[in-house]
């Protein structure tokens, strides 16, 4: 009877600690799934994250030389340039001297000279418009309510290069050239290997023009800077999308990099995917480059107008506030073209897509002026240092200013010479990177609207 009770109890022990064992392993199976899981959704947001390009601050920007030289080079006086970032407006800024800084190496020395962004600025609110004449003319009035009423007075224009400048007016928006498509078509349509990718749509039977153009709105939902081509039957030349016609071929253009942003992984995995949808609902073969491969280039290409992304700018100094109704004197009598009441461009209104010299006076401070050169949007032959300096003396001359650097100093001939010799190096650089400066490609890729 013992021996029975002591064989049920050591039973009954074997089989509870059994159960713990199985319950402690269940335990740490379960959570070393939910651990597992966690891990793989974590994995797999992050790559469905887009590469959103880090900008950085105003604080983080630090004088940089206007171009990479070479060791040969280096012992040269060298050009300070401040690299164009997200900055409020020049106008908005109070020119202030700069705090001493330390000694440099003797690699670097800066030049009397600045180069600062050069945004667009923000056009002032127009003032409202004064009564016609003719509505009061067609409105008689007794004796005694037109003496008791003040008489209206009249705007004053002021004509600036070959436009009249009214208080109500709205300024001149700066905006590129609108180029017309021929009505002939083209024999091929238009693509920059360097700067763009293309997504090709071939299919074997004829399409109509309504399908292409109702794929073509579903590609430009996508807010991607596209260009979308068609391919006729008939002639074999390449049209924009119409509802007329049938077309055998679609091209979808898409631009890399700009200095403002570029296509990110995101970006670039949906223009692949929308090129494939097209293709299966067309019943067409569909092509693109791969996902990564754009990203890739975009990324390169970015980094590319990042470094060759500068402005040279001069300071024009004044001894007591200058009105501007004389700055605008004085920039008409100079060339330039007026685009609101504190922001010039050099040319007349047909030249403005084409401008690269820019003046600016200071909101608050009206001693101060900008004169800015835009230099990867200048053609080296136009000689454009030469023409920023003359028209920085003509404006001093007139107006009684001196042209300054960020020191506040005087800039002096040998200053002059180092600044077209960096020039010539930038513009030098330029063209190695096959970004010819004032090209149409410079145009696209350094665009400021």
């Amino acid at each position: 009877m013992n021996e029975m009770v002591l064989f049920l109890v050591i039973g009954a022990a074997i089989i509870l600690v059994a159960l713990f064992l199985w319950s402690r392993m269940e335990q740490k199976k379960a959570q070393n799934s939910r651990v597992g899981l966690a891990q793989e959704s974590k994995k797999m947001y992050e790559k469905m994250r887009p590469t959103v390009p880090v900008r950085p601050s105003a604080s983080e920007e630090s004088q940089v030389s206007i171009v990479n030289e070479s060791p040969a080079a280096q012992a040269a006086p060298r050009i300070v340039v401040v690299a164009s970032q997200n900055q409020p407006s020049p106008e908005l800024q109070k020119p202030v001297a700069p705090k001493p800084e330390p000694e440099k190496p003797l690699e670097t020395m800066e030049v009397p000279f600045e180069l600062a962004p050069d945004l667009p600025q923000e056009p002032a609110k127009p003032a409202a418009k004064p009564a016609k004449a003719a509505e009061s003319a067609a409105k008689p009035e007794p004796a005694a309510e037109k003496a008791s009423k003040p008489a209206t007075e009249e705007p004053n224009p002021s004509v600036v290069g070959d436009h009249t400048y009214l208080p109500g007016d709205k300024p001149i928006e700066e905006s590129a050239p609108v180029k017309l498509f021929p009505k002939e078509g083209l024999i091929n349509f238009e693509a920059d290997e360097l700067t763009e990718t293309v997504g090709m749509i071939q299919s074997v039977r004829p399409i109509s023009g309504e399908k292409m153009l109702g794929i073509a709105s579903n590609l430009k939902k996508l807010n991607l800077p596209i260009r979308i081509y068609v391919r006729r039957v008939d002639n074999n030349r390449w049209y924009l999308p119409v509802a007329e016609g049938r077309y055998t071929e679609m091209a979808v253009v898409l631009l890399l990099a700009t200095r403002q942003s570029y296509i990110s992984e995101m970006d670039a995995s949906r223009f692949c995917v929308a090129i494939q949808q097209a293709g299966i609902s067309l019943d067409a073969d569909n092509d693109t480059e791969a996902a990564p491969d754009i990203v890739r280039r975009a990324k390169h290409l970015h980094e590319t107008i990042k470094s060759f992304d500068i402005q040279l700018s001069f300071v024009l100094a004044a001894r007591e506030p200058v009105p501007p109704a004389e700055v605008a004197e004085a920039a008409r009598l100079a060339g330039f073209t007026q685009l609101n009441p504190m922001r010039y461009f050099l040319g007349t209104v047909q030249d403005i897509s084409e401008a690269t010299i820019f003046l600016t006076q200071d909101q608050f401070d009206r001693r101060y002026l900008t004169l800015s050169l835009d230099a990867p949007l200048a053609r080296p032959n136009s000689r454009p240092l030469h023409k920023l300096f003359s028209v920085s003396n003509d404006l001093c001359a007139r107006l009684n200013l001196q042209m300054q650097d960020a020191n506040d100093s005087p800039i002096n001939t040998e200053a002059a010479q180092a600044i077209n010799k960096q020039l010539e190096l930038y513009y030098h650089q330029m063209v190695l990177a096959e970004i010819q400066p004032g090209s149409a490609r410079a145009r696209i890729l350094f665009t400021r609207d």
